[in-house]
């Protein structure tokens, strides 16, 4: 398809394509432990992912534990990390990145599956009003 060719509407009776719902707060550093800490007992982890440089693409094999995670953060040697898990049915993606002496956490469920309705968790406790 080049520029020139418009690209046709879905179908009219076809739901348009809702995108996932995005939280985002401000941590301290006690909050992050808790978050970590609560993922880590109640959350399957499927892969935790360092963020090193402002600029470029993390290679596919620099997957960290969760005490790697710890250490990361605490030695402030990079930038962010992402934590996939899953949890209460669902799949969310918590990437965490250093601003200052906080911490801004963007969170995110996916859902994977095809089943409409399927795991409507909210996640772990952090982002609770």
């Amino acid at each position: 398809m080049n520029s020139e060719t418009p690209i046709p509407p879905p179908p009219a009776d076809e739901a348009p394509l809702k995108l996932p719902d995005l939280n985002t707060t401000l941590l301290d550093a006690a909050q992050v432990e808790q978050l970590l800490r609560d993922i880590e007992l109640c959350a399957q982890i499927t892969e935790i992912i360092p963020k090193f440089a402002a600029r470029g693409h993390v290679p596919d094999t620099a997957a960290v534990t969760i005490t790697q995670a710890r250490e990361l953060f605490a030695a402030r040697s990079v930038r962010g990390l992402q934590l996939r898990y899953h949890y209460e049915g669902a799949d969310w993606w918590d990437t965490l990145m250093l601003v200052g002496d906080q911490f801004r956490l963007v969170r995110i469920r996916h859902d994977f599956s095809t089943v409409p309705g399927a795991g409507t968790g909210s996640g772990p406790s952090v982002l609770a009003d």
